[in-house]
């Protein structure tokens, strides 16, 4: 009869889930060989033969000095509570990914399961229309309405998926730098260096563009590559990165070079070069300094211009009859004129009847 019940009790035992284990607080000591041993086993990613020896012992008191136990190699009950709660976080990982997609299929954005700064971009837009708070967090406010109702967790974005993020940003746009690479006929080594800029300025000045050394929505189009392409440009390191405060600073380098010409309608829209420029004509100036504009626009064509909404860096307000933008929280504005004959302006102004738009990524 003892061997029947005892097997009994080990089948059990091993079809226990870790957190059964962990509510019934069960001692283990290093030299126990029982089944409850295969669980712990199996929690700390080990071979789980059952026998508490040196190796369990030694991963059992790594694991209690990483979440701030005594490391006295004894799994009591707050070792057990532990191991408990990692395994419940690990499993609430895999369901935030669900839960994330839900969330991003209902905001209208590219549904990956992972909360980057795109998703928290849309996410604090929905709340800003939706009259909620704008923190980027999905709440149960939010989720209502969004139209979901029920239990649904809280998200919002962490580390892990800012680098996660982070290191598909710079594995897609070192694929894109190869690719303008084998346009431009060069070696394909998905690093935008020296001789990379000097073959796209080369490229850029056969083709009648500005000869920036910038990859932006022109040079994708004259390259014969249409669609949305990133903004590229070489890094202070040479590196592969896009460099948006590069772009940034050729945004305000080519606003300071026609911050006081003079105003002039239609000016700047046959060509960007012009002795003049009006409201349209002196922003589209400015998008095509970045790269991110390749024929000028008026004010009613900037209405739909780029990305919805403000962007990070740079935002462009447009409605039938003007047109102005802002550059990092700076408003560069024709009608600023009056003040000092600059279109920088350091007051701001209402943006209630403009539509809101920026340059892809910024």
């Amino acid at each position: 009869m003892r061997s029947p019940s005892r097997h009994l009790l080990v089948a059990l035992l091993v079809a226990l889930a870790l957190p059964a284990v962990a509510s019934a607080r069960r001692t283990l000591h290093p030299g126990d060989h029982n089944p409850a041993v295969r669980v712990l086993q199996r929690a700390l990613h080990l071979h789980a033969d059952g026998i508490f020896g040196p190796g369990t012992k030694r991963a059992v008191k790594r694991f209690q000095r990483s979440h701030r136990l005594h490391a006295d190699g004894i799994v009591g009950a707050a070792t057990w509570s532990a191991l408990a709660r990692r395994g419940s976080s690990a499993r609430a990982g895999r369901s935030r990914g669900s839960a994330v997609r839900l969330l991003q299929r209902r905001l209208g954005v590219a549904a990956d399961g992972v909360f980057g700064r795109g998703t928290k971009r849309a996410l604090k837009r929905f709340q800003r229309a939706h009259g909620l708070t704008a923190d980027g967090i999905a709440g149960p406010a939010t989720w209502s309405a969004l139209g979901l109702r029920g239990h649904h967790p809280v998200l919002k974005r962490g580390r892990a998926h800012r680098a996660r993020s982070h290191r598909r940003h710079h594995s897609s746009r070192a694929s894109a730098v190869r690719l303008l690479q084998r346009r431009l006929g060069i070696a394909a080594d998905g690093i935008f260096g020296r001789g990379t800029k000097r073959a796209l300025k080369s490229f850029q000045r056969a083709h009648g563009l500005t000869a920036d050394g910038i990859a932006g929505p022109a040079t994708w189009s004259a390259l014969g590559l249409h669609g949305h392409h990133p903004l590229l440009r070489r890094g202070r390191r040479g590196g592969s990165r896009g460099g948006s405060f590069g772009v940034i600073a050729a945004a305000i380098a080519a606003a300071n070079r026609i911050a006081h010409y003079p105003y002039r309608y239609g000016g700047g829209h046959r060509s960007f070069h012009d002795s003049g420029y009006d409201c349209s004509g002196s922003v589209s100036y400015v998008l095509h300094a970045m790269g991110a504009l390749s024929s000028p626009r008026d004010s009613s064509a900037l209405m739909s211009y780029g990305a919805p909404g403000p962007g990070r860096y740079v935002t462009v307000y447009a409605n039938p009859g003007h047109a102005y933008m802002t550059i990092r929280g700076k408003r560069f504005d024709t009608s600023a004129r009056w003040q000092g004959g600059s279109r920088w302006s350091i007051f701001d102004r209402s943006s209630a009847g403009y539509v809101a738009r920026h340059p892809p990524g910024l």
